[in-house]
């Protein structure tokens, strides 16, 4: 089956929907582990998107198994080989450690657009930093999104990949070295079939990061 995925640029807010079960799944948690295989070992990382190159034909990015949708995607093995060249060149980062409050933000997010198959940061309205802040955190968040992908990993490689995205926001969003929290939330979605929301914050809460020590 062909699925056209919709990249959404990853954004920084600087400024409630379904009540949901903050403590995260084992897919869940598997998205946030690969993230942190990931982040301590950026340039080692670079290896395993290598893995994609073969599942190409043309721009089409066959599933991989597990009933993963092939995608069509916008730029093909160039988008991937150009991650590769970036990875490479990068150091390890810190850990990302979980959060509740990140997590049920998210999962606020996934529970609107699983019923109405919207994609993107805004449900009813409010953006990633308007619902840290109705969750009573405060709105230093960063956003990225995933449609489609059936495996952890896969969520983790389309951001870093970030395929038609201008400027690669989701890549530099998984490589901010001041990123130190991040809460994990994945669903169903009626059109994509799922989608994984992650928050990323220097903060647990979302609140100003502390000024810098002299």
């Amino acid at each position: 089956m062909r699925s056209y995925l919709f990249p959404t640029v990853a954004i920084a807010a600087l400024a409630l929907a379904t009540t949901v079960a903050a403590a995260p799944n084992r897919f869940e948690a598997v998205v946030l582990g690969e993230l942190n295989r990931f982040r301590a070992d950026p340039a080692g990382y670079a290896d395993v998107l290598r893995s994609y190159r073969p599942r190409f034909e043309g721009r089409l990015l066959r599933g991989n198994g597990n009933g993963e949708i092939d995608i069509l995607t916008n730029e093909g093995v160039s988008a991937v080989d150009e991650a590769i060249r970036d990875l490479r060149g990068e150091r390890p980062l810190p850990r990302l450690d979980p959060s509740d409050m990140l997590a049920r933000a998210a999962a606020d997010h996934v529970a609107d657009q699983s019923r109405s198959g919207a994609v993107g940061h805004y449900s009813r309205g409010r953006g990633p930093g308007e619902r840290m802040k109705a969750r009573g955190g405060g709105p230093y968040v960063n956003e990225v999104i995933t449609y489609g992908h059936h495996e952890p990993a896969g969520v983790v490689h389309q951001l870093l990949i970030d395929d038609g995205v201008p400027g690669r926001g989701h890549r530099h969003s998984l490589l901010r070295a001041t990123h130190r929290y991040a809460g994990v939330a994945c669903g169903r979605h009626p059109v994509h079939r799922t989608m994984c929301v992650i928050m990323m914050s220097q903060t647990p809460d979302g609140s100003p990061p502390p000024p810098p020590k002299r």
